[in-house]
């Protein structure tokens, strides 16, 4: 089995850190041996480049990621060659289009911009995600602010039992080149559809002269679906979607609260 493995990516929620975005011991140990061995080693998230970036202090690491990889793909820090790419992003009309699509469900729309949280009300849900990551909350004093310039993505926290049938709605009901996809159990996200992990993750492999199939990466969501799929060693969490699941090479034996990251690395493929 040829294991000339150069890079190893992963997303972060419901991968790498637990249901409480906790970094284990056992995860944090491990990504420091494979940062300080041969191997580039980076994050793939959801989240915004700006929040990323700080995860290495946060999470105690010795040394930068090689590759950090946000908002879905829409943004990307090239840490060899000390560059940022912003890609794709949602046109005002889109955004408002969007808005109009989902307003029967009565649903809180926000977004990040930067280290702010912007929501159309301040509720329990926000105000978590405004702890977890760090940023402050503006509610918008009128809607048409969320559509006053282009932006990356626009979220909405849905019940469990509702996201799939509101999922399928919103798709049928489209009009422009965009793209909707669930990031967590109860997260509805959309974005422009050329917005992918893959992507950001193809452009890094090109400044770097690394081809994807000496690609490691793992994942847990449909977000995830493609990085996983077109690299060489993709890796779906034994908590993942089944979609996810998949579109993977390996599936851990080991969830996301029960250190599955570090145990495939150590256990199952040996890699350090």
């Amino acid at each position: 089995m040829n294991r000339n493995i150069k890079l190893i990516v992963m997303d972060i929620d419901g991968t790498i850190v637990d249901d409480q975005r906790m970094l284990s011991q056992s995860n944090r140990e491990v990504l420091d041996r494979l940062m300080h061995s041969d191997y580039l080693v980076g994050i793939a998230s959801g989240r915004s480049i700006d929040e990323l970036i700080t995860m290495k202090d946060i999470w105690g690491l010795a040394k930068p990621f090689d590759i950090i990889i946000g908002m879905n793909g829409a943004q990307l820090w090239d840490e060899l060659n000390q560059k940022r790419y912003d890609f794709y992003q949602l046109k005002p009309e889109w955004i408002k289009e969007i808005l109009d699509i989902m307003r029967p469900f009565d649903l809180n729309p926000y977004m990040i911009k930067g280290r702010m949280l912007m929501c159309l009300r301040n509720d329990e849900e926000i105000v978590k995600s405004s702890k977890r990551n760090e940023t402050a909350i503006h509610v918008v004093e009128d809607e048409t602010e969320f559509y006053h310039e282009p932006c990356p993505k626009i979220m909405f926290k849905i019940p469990q039992d509702k996201i799939d049938d509101i999922l399928t709605y919103a798709m049928s009901h489209k009009k422009s080149p965009y793209t909707a996809f669930k990031t967590q159990p109860v997260m509805l996200e959309f974005a422009d559809e050329r917005t992918n992990k893959i992507n950001a993750l193809k452009k890094y492999a090109e400044n770097n002269g690394i081809d994807l199939k000496d690609i490691m990466s793992f994942g847990d969501m449909t977000n995830d679906n493609e990085m996983i799929r077109q690299v060489g060693w993709g890796v779906a969490m034994a908590n993942g979607a089944e979609d996810t699941k998949r579109a993977a090479r390996f599936i851990t034996k080991y969830d996301n609260n029960h250190d599955g990251f570090s145990r495939f690395i150590l256990e199952e493929f040996r890699l350090i």
